[in-house]
Parts: C-alpha cells; sequence; structure tokens
C-alpha cells in the first residue's frame, strides 16, 4: 500500500511539474505582483482541485465525461475564459506601456488571483480526465470504499499541488528584484498573455 501511494504521489508531482495553464497563471501573477498573489493563485488551484476530488468521489465527473454535450461546453467555457484571461494581460500589458511616468496610476483592479486559480482548475477539461483516467489506476479493489478512496487520493493531489507551487513561488520570490525589472516585466506579461490565449483557443477547437 506505502509502494503504492509513493508511485502515485511521484506520477503526480510530474504531472504537475508539465508547463501548462497554472504554471503561466502562477508564475504571471507572482512576477506582475508578489509572492501574495502567487500563493493566493496557489490556494485558488487547490481549492479547484479539491472541488473536482469531490466531483469525482460523488460521481457526478463521471456523468459529465459521459456526456459529449457537457464535456463541449465545458471546454469551451474553459477556452473563453483563458482566451479572457489572456486578452485582459495583454491589455493590462498595452495601458501600463502607455502611461508616462508623470500619469497617475489607475485604481487597482478587482482581480482575485484566487478566482484565477480556483477557475484555472475547474473549467478545465484535462483537470476533470485526469481523476477519471489516471486515478481509478490507484483504486484498490480490496482496499476501502471507491468514495472513500477517491477523496484520499484527491487530497494527496491537492496536497502535491501545494507543496510544488509553494516552493515554486517561494523560489521566483527570492529573485523578485530581477524579475521586477520593467523588461522582465514587460517579457513575462507578452508571454503570458500570449500562451493563456493560445490554450484557450487550442481549448476552443477541441485540441484539449
Amino acid at each position: 500500500m506505502i509502494e503504492h501511494v509513493v508511485v502515485f504521489i511521484g506520477t503526480t508531482v510530474l504531472m504537475l511539474a508539465v508547463p501548462g495553464p497554472d504554471f503561466v497563471l502562477v508564475t504571471r501573477n507572482a512576477v506582475a505582483g508578489d509572492r501574495k498573489r502567487g500563493y493566493r493563485t496557489m490556494a485558488g488551484i487547490c481549492a479547484g482541485l479539491a472541488s473536482l476530488t469531490v466531483i469525482t468521489a460523488s460521481g457526478l465527473a463521471a456523468v459529465i465525461a459521459a456526456s459529449t454535450t457537457m464535456l463541449t461546453i465545458l471546454r469551451t467555457a474553459g477556452g473563453i475564459y483563458l482566451l479572457a484571461l489572456g486578452g485582459f494581460v495583454l491589455l493590462s500589458l498595452w495601458r501600463r506601456r502607455q502611461r508616462t511616468p508623470t500619469t497617475v496610476p489607475p485604481p487597482r483592479r478587482a482581480n482575485s488571483p484566487f478566482l484565477q486559480g480556483f477557475l484555472n482548475n475547474v473549467l478545465n477539461p484535462k483537470a476533470l480526465l485526469f481523476y477519471l483516467t489516471f486515478m481509478p489506476q490507484f483504486l484498490l479493489a480490496s482496499g476501502p470504499p471507491v468514495f472513500v478512496q477517491t477523496l484520499f487520493m484527491g487530497m494527496l493531489v491537492v496536497g502535491c499541488a501545494a507543496t510544488w507551487w509553494t516552493l515554486y513561488v517561494t523560489a521566483l520570490g527570492s529573485i523578485h528584484p530581477t524579475l521586477a525589472r520593467g523588461s522582465v516585466r514587460t517579457a513575462v506579461d507578452a508571454g503570458a498573455g500570449t500562451a493563456l490565449g493560445a490554450l484557450g483557443a487550442v481549448a476552443l477547437v477541441g485540441g484539449l
């Protein structure tokens, strides 16, 4: 059983380390803001994964996955969200570059890193399919009820995500003075906005 869990954790960490929408979002928020925004994004990601755990354990995820219409709606909503988020990042970059040093900075927008991280996961069909295709391979027929095993495995995923993103944001925070330079932040915002928009476009055409 211990070896079983160790393999699951190791594989989950490797999958978390692969760059994707979460990586782009956490990086951008940590660079554009500070560690706090990075940690809040991480908290939103973990909340999204916890929600998917409950949805999977309840059996609702299987119902969604079995419906082509539901998956299409989810993929479309996720694609639109990523496109909008990428557009927001690029628009913020453009407005920042248009301001002169004497321009009074605009009021801080009420954008929530936590909500961004949360939506980035609950609207991602790939995250849902992860729970439905990868996790069942580690469920034990002779173990506790499937509902209990699913909750346990899901909490392990949340724990792995919290640990991984905390370490990543902390590492970014240690070099924040360098990342906060105007040229670096511009490059990060441009790259993040483009990447998020591209991921959204791919989702909309059914590539994800």
